[in-house]
């Protein structure tokens, strides 16, 4: 669940999401584009927010919830990851051997948090060390999973920012720039 001012949007199993504009007093389903589990929800206000889940599914709203664009699924996803591999031949063999995984496995692979600075930057993290990063609100995405000290490609649960870095759940920095 994720909150702004008394705004409230929650997301969970096959595709739900529920939204409410009074605190949690009232809530109403919205019509979601998929029916992958959805994992993590962020607001940056009452209207802009985005959820991950299942499937590599990213969805977006600027209404607040009530109702839900796809930006990203596995299909894109596994695209996206094998063009990045193919950029990087030269870059380093465990996180390309961990990026072609990713890519081969990209409509079951799972975004497991999400977390926005603004409307316009953010990132999406996920199982075996999936991480994106967006700088246009979520209609591109670019691969960051080289931007990890992560060599057993471990999954990255959550995503925050503190004291000015972006941190991942094992409290190890990644560059925010």
């Amino acid at each position: 669940m994720a909150a702004s001012g008394g705004h409230l949007v929650a997301v969970g199993p096959r595709g739900h999401a529920l939204w409410s504009g009074d605190g949690g007093a009232s809530w109403t389903q919205a019509p979601v584009p998929v029916s992958a589990d959805l994992t993590a929800v962020a607001l940056v206000s009452p209207e802009r927010g985005w959820a991950v889940g299942h499937d590599g599914v990213v969805l977006a709203t600027a209404d607040g919830g009530r109702s839900w664009q796809k930006q990203l699924d596995g299909r894109a996803l596994g695209t996206l990851l094998a063009a990045w591999c193919a950029e990087q031949s030269a870059g380093d063999r465990a996180v390309l051997r961990q990026a072609r995984l990713a890519a081969a496995q990209a409509p079951d692979l799972p975004f497991l948090d999400v977390w926005f600075a603004d409307g316009s930057t953010g990132f999406a993290v996920g199982a075996f060390n999936l991480i994106l990063r967006t700088d246009d609100g979520g209609r591109t995405w670019a691969p960051w999973l080289d931007r990890t000290e992560n060599p057993g490609g471990l999954h990255l649960h959550a995503v925050r920012r503190v004291a000015g870095e972006v941190l991942r759940r094992n409290l190890q920095a990644i560059v925010f720039a």
